[in-house]
C-alpha cells in the first residue's frame, strides 16, 4: 500500500516522457526509452506487493525505484525548461550561448544514461529477489495482509460494540423505518467515515428485541473489499438457514445458492444486513437473492462510501453523525475508570483528550485503552499534547485507514495525500484546492474535458468516500470549503513523509529534516527565516505553502534569490499573512512554476519578471493595489486563473497584434474600459467561465458590457461600482448578458424594475446576488426560471411583485442588514413549491414582520424561516 504513491509517480512520469518526447530534440531516443523502462518498472511494483514488510532487500529495491523516478523528473523537466527557454531566446543570443547549450544537451543524455544504467541494475535485483518481470494482472492493486488487517478490525469493533453509548435518536429512526413503512421490500444504508460506529450502531439495531420479534428471520454478513459473491451468499444463508448442512451448501453452484435463498427468504418477513458494503456492483450481484413478497421485509447495509448507500437506497440513505462530548465521554469513562469517577486532578487532561478524538468513537477507544489503568497526571498531559499521533499509531486504526486508501484510484491518491499539507483543523477553499492540484500536475487531461472539472470529480470523489467532509457549501450547491478529520491527516502526514511526497515543517531549522528531501513542502513557521537557513535542500523541491499565522517577517529581494534555488518549482504560495515587499528581476528565474500567490499590499505596478513565467497557470494577487498591467502580459501564454484587487485596468491589443494564446478560465477584477472589450471582442477570452468587473471612476466606460456577449462559457459575473452611482444602471441591454450565467453579483448597481427583469430573462441563472443598493425586485410571469438563490446583503428594497409561474425553482431567501420599504409577498412566496430556507440577519422595516407571518406555512411545508438579530 505505501507505495501506490510511487507507482503513480512512475506511471505519469513513464506518459509523460512519452507524450513530450518530440519536444526534447537531441535526447529523444533516449528519452524513449527511459520512458519504456519506467513504465515497465511498474510490474515490479505490483509483483512486490506482499513480499516488502518482511524483506529488508525488498524494501531497498522500492526505494531505489522511487528515486530513480524523481530523478528522471528532475533531469527531464530541467532539460525541457533549458531548451525552451534556448528557443525563445533571439538570434544572436542562440548564436552566442550555441556552444553552452550543446554541452548541457551532452551532459543531459549523460544523466539518461545513468538512470538507465539503475534501471538495469533494478531488473536483475528483482529477478533476485523472486519479483516477476511481467507485474502479474496490470489492473490489480492489492493491499498488504488484507485478512490480518480485518481480524484486527472486527476485534476493534467488538470493543467498541460492548460500549456503545450515545446514538439514540439515529438507532430510534432507523427501527422506526424498518418496523413501519410499505409492505413492499425497503431499504436502510447507514454510512460514513472509518471508525465512526457504523457497524456497531446496525449490531444495536439488529439485537433490539423490537427488531427480534417484528420480524420472522434475520441475517447477517460482513462483506468488505475484497468480497467474493459465492461466500456472501453462503454467509447470509448460514444465518438465515442454520439447519442447513454447510458441506452441503458448498458443493452448490452460485446459481443454485442464489435460489435457494430467494426460496427460503420467500416466505418470510426478513431482515438482512450487509455490514461493510464497498462497491455498487456488489449489490447488482446479490440483489435478486432478495424477494418483494409484500411482507414488510428489509436489508439494511453498512459503507463508508455515499455512492453505494446511494445506489442501494437512493431515498434511505443515512448519513452518521460524529458523538456529542457528552457521549465520548461517556464512553471514554466507562473504558479508563470502569464505573469510578474521574479524579479531580484528571478531569480537564480527560476532557481535553475526548475533545481531541473529535466525536469517533474508534479513537475515543484507542485512546481509553492507552490511558486505563494510568493515574500519573504527566503522562496524562503528555498523552492529551500528542493525541492524534497516539490515535494515529494504532495498527488497527491505520489499517482500517489504508484500506480505505488503498481503494481510491491511483490517480486521487496524490489529491489525498496532499491534506498533508494544511495544518489541523483548517478548513481549504475547495477551488483553490482544485487550482493547486493542477499546478501540481496530478491532474492529466482527459479529451476536451477542462482540468478543473476533473479535479473536482476527484474532489467528489473523497467527499463520497468519507476520507474528506465538505464543510461549506457555495450558492450553487458545490462545495465550498471542505477539511479533513484529524486522524486522516495523521494518516496522510505519516504516508506522505514515508514516500518524500510531502513534509510540514514547524521549526526553522529543525535537526531531524536534513536527510528527508521531500519534493513539497507545507512551511507553519517563520517562512522568511525558513527560506534563508534551507535554501540549500530547495534543488529538489516542487512546492512551497506558507501556513506561517503569526510572523511580521517580510519576504524581501534577498529571500526571492533564495527561492530560485528551487528553480523546478511548481507551486509557490506566501499565503495571506506573510507580507511580499517586492517581486524582483530574480522571480523571472522560476520558469516551472505554475501557481504563485503573493500576499503584497505596498505593489502598485505589475512585476515585470512575471511575464517571463510562460508556465504559470494561476497568478493570485488579491492583495496588492496594482494599477494596470502591462502589454507583455499576454506572454504568460499558459495563464488560466488571473485574480487582481479593485479597478485593474487591461492593456488594449492593437487591431494588427496576433491574440495571444490564452485559455483564460477566471479574470477578476478588472476596469471596464477598451483593453478588456478588444480581448472579449476579438475571442481572446473565449474560455472564460469567472469574470470580476470593477470601476473606480464616474467616466468608467461601461459600454464593454454590450461584448459580454461573446463569452459563451461564462458562468459567473460580478460588477461592481467603488462609487455607488447608476452609470452602470442607464447602459443596461438585456442582449448584452450571455444565455450561459449561472451566478451574477452586483454591488453598488442600483436595480430599477426594468434593469431587475434583464436579468429574469437568463435562462441558466440559479444565484443571484445583490449588495449595497436599492432595488426594486421584479418577478413577471415566467422570469427566473432556474433561480434557486437570491441572496441580498445591505439593500433597501422599495417593492417587491412576484406574479405566477416566476421563479418556479427557487429554494432559498436570504437577507443580510435589508431594509424593506414594503410588503413581503407571503402568498405568492407561499405557493412557490420548492421555497425552503428564507434567513434573515438584522432585519430592518417591514422584513421581520413579514418573515413572521409567513413562518407558520412554510414550516408546515418542511422548510425553516430563521431571524436573528
Amino acid at each position: 500500500m505505501a507505495d501506490s504513491i510511487i507507482q503513480y509517480l512512475v506511471q505519469t512520469v513513464g506518459d509523460f516522457l512519452q507524450q513530450e518526447v518530440t519536444r526534447l530534440l537531441g535526447v529523444e531516443r533516449e528519452v524513449q526509452n527511459l520512458g519504456n523502462r519506467l513504465k515497465a518498472i511498474n510490474g515490479f511494483l505490483r509483483d512486490s506487493e506482499g513480499k516488502r514488510d518482511e524483506n529488508d532487500e525488498v524494501r531497498d529495491l522500492i526505494q531505489q525505484i522511487k528515486d530513480v523516478a524523481y530523478e528522471a523528473e528532475d533531469v527531464i523537466e530541467d532539460y525541457m525548461l533549458t531548451a525552451e527557454n534556448h528557443r525563445r531566446m533571439n538570434k544572436l543570443d542562440k548564436f552566442l550561448k550555441g556552444g553552452k547549450h550543446l554541452l548541457f544537451r551532452h551532459a543531459v543524455a549523460g544523466k539518461i544514461k545513468e538512470i538507465d544504467e539503475t534501471i538495469t541494475k533494478i531488473y536483475e535485483d528483482s529477478d533476485r529477489y523472486g519479483i516477476k518481470k511481467n507485474g502479474g494482472d496490470e489492473n490489480s492493486d492489492p493491499a498488504h495482509p488484507r485478512p490480518k488487517s480485518l481480524t484486527a478490525v472486527q476485534k476493534r469493533r467488538r470493543d467498541v460494540e460492548k460500549d456503545m453509548v450515545g446514538r439514540k435518536d439515529e438507532a430510534d429512526d432507523i427501527t422506526t423505518k424498518l418496523i413501519t413503512g410499505r409492505p413492499d421490500l425497503d431499504f436502510v444504508s447507514i454510512w460514513g467515515m472509518p471508525g465512526l460506529g457504523k457497524t456497531t450502531l446496525a449490531r444495536k439495531i439488529y439485537n433490539d428485541v423490537a427488531i427480534r420479534n417484528h420480524f420472522t428471520c434475520r441475517g447477517w454478513v460482513f462483506v468488505s473489499e475484497e468480497y467474493d459473491t459465492r461466500q456472501v451468499i453462503l454467509g447470509i444463508m448460514k444465518t438465515v438457514m442454520p439447519e442447513r448442512n454447510p458441506e452441503a451448501l458448498e458443493q452448490k453452484s452460485e446459481e443454485e445458492l442464489k435460489s435457494m435463498l430467494c426460496n427460503c427468504l420467500k416466505h418470510e418477513r426478513y431482515l438482512v444486513v450487509l455490514d461493510d458494503i464497498w462497491k455498487p456492483e456488489m449489490w447488482d450481484e446479490i440483489s435478486q437473492c432478495f424477494p418483494d413478497e409484500g411482507k414488510r421485509s428489509r436489508i439494511m447495509i453498512t459503507t463508508r462510501y455515499k455512492k453505494v448507500a446511494d445506489h442501494v437506497c437512493p431515498n434511505s440513505a443515512k448519513q452518521l453523525r460524529k458523538l456529542k462530548f457528552e457521549e465520548g465521554w461517556e464512553l471514554f469513562s466507562r473504558k479508563v475508570f470502569r464505573g469510578q469517577t474521574c479524579p479531580p486532578g484528571l478531569q480537564r487532561l480527560a476532557e481535553d483528550i475526548v475533545r481531541e478524538c473529535d466525536g469517533l468513537p474508534l479513537s475515543i477507544v484507542v485512546m481509553a485503552g492507552f490511558l486505563a489503568g494510568e493515574n500519573a497526571p504527566n503522562k496524562w498531559r503528555r498523552t492529551r499534547d500528542n493525541a492524534n499521533s497516539i490515535i494515529a499509531a494504532d495498527r488497527t486504526i491505520s489499517d482500517i485507514l489504508a484500506l480505505s486508501y488503498h481503494d481510491l484510484p491511483r490517480e486521487v491518491k496524490p489529491c489525498f495525500l496532499y491534506f498533508a499539507a494544511f495544518p489541523e483543523d483548517f478548513e481549504v477553499p475547495a477551488r483553490q484546492l482544485i487550482r493547486l492540484w493542477v499546478g501540481e500536475g496530478f491532474i492529466q487531461k482527459v479529451g476536451t474535458r477542462r482540468m478543473e472539472d476533473i479535479a473536482e470529480d476527484y474532489l467528489e470523489n473523497l467527499i463520497d468516500r468519507s476520507l474528506v467532509q465538505a464543510e461549506k457549501f457555495r450558492m450553487d450547491g458545490g462545495v465550498k470549503t471542505c477539511r479533513i478529520h484529524d486522524l486522516l491527516r495523521e494518516f496522510c502526514i505519516k504516508e506522505a513523509a514515508k514516500e518524500k511526497f510531502l513534509e510540514s515543517r514547524k521549526e526553522v531549522n529543525p535537526s531531524n529534516s536534513s536527510t528527508s528531501n521531500p519534493r513539497r513542502l507545507s512551511v507553519q513557521c517563520n517562512v522568511p527565516n525558513f527560506i534563508w537557513y534551507n535554501s540549500s535542500k530547495l534543488t529538489r523541491v516542487r512546492s512551497i505553502q506558507s501556513f506561517d499565522l503569526g510572523s511580521t517577517s517580510k519576504v524581501n529581494k534577498t529571500h526571492w534569490e533564495k527561492v530560485n534555488e528551487g528553480k523546478l518549482l511548481r507551486v509557490l504560495d506566501f499565503g495571506s499573512i506573510i507580507k511580499v515587499e517586492d517581486v524582483p528581476n530574480e522571480a523571472k528565474e522560476l520558469l516551472n512554476l505554475r501557481y504563485l500567490k503573493i500576499n503584497a499590499p505596498s505593489l502598485r505596478k505589475f512585476p515585470t519578471s512575471l511575464v517571463s513565467l510562460w508556465n504559470l497557470q494561476t497568478l493570485d494577487m488579491r492583495s496588492t493595489k496594482l494599477e494596470n498591467v502591462p502589454d507583455e502580459i499576454y506572454r504568460i501564454e499558459n495563464l488560466r486563473h488571473l485574480f487582481l484587487s479593485g479597478a485593474v485596468k487591461f492593456p488594449k491589443l492593437s487591431s494588427d497584434a496576433p491574440c495571444p494564446p490564452w485559455s483564460l478560465q477566471t479574470l477578476s477584477t478588472v476596469a471596464p474600459g477598451q483593453g478588456i472589450a478588444t480581448l472579449m471582442e476579438r475571442g481572446v477570452l473565449a474560455s472564460v467561465t469567472g469574470l470580476g468587473l470593477c470601476d473606480s471612476s464616474p467616466k468608467a466606460d461601461w459600454s464593454l458590457l454590450a461584448a459580454l456577449q461573446k463569452l459563451q462559457k461564462l458562468e459567473s459575473l460580478k460588477i461592481e461600482s467603488q462609487i455607488n452611482d447608476s452609470s452602470i444602471r442607464k447602459k443596461l441591454d438585456p442582449n448584452w448578458f450571455p444565455a450561459s450565467l449561472i451566478k451574477v453579483t452586483l454591488r453598488h448597481t442600483v436595480l430599477n424594475s426594468m434593469e431587475f427583469e434583464i436579468f429574469g430573462k437568463l435562462p441558466e441563472l440559479q444565484v443571484l446576488k445583490i449588495c449595497d443598493t436599492w432595488s426594486n425586485l421584479i418577478f413577471r410571469r415566467d422570469s427566473f426560471p432556474q433561480l434557486q438563490t437570491l441572496s441580498m446583503a445591505s439593500v433597501t428594497v422599495q417593492s417587491w411583485v412576484l406574479e405566477e409561474k416566476a421563479s418556479p425553482r427557487l429554494e432559498r431567501l436570504i437577507f443580510d442588514n435589508c431594509n424593506f420599504s414594503c410588503e413581503l409577498p407571503n402568498e405568492a412566496l407561499t405557493a412557490l413549491p420548492h421555497l425552503k430556507v428564507i434567513r434573515a440577519m438584522r432585519p430592518q422595516g417591514k422584513l421581520k414582520g413579514g418573515m413572521e407571518k409567513i413562518k407558520p406555512d412554510i414550516i408546515r411545508k418542511g422548510g425553516s424561516v430563521v431571524i436573528l438579530p
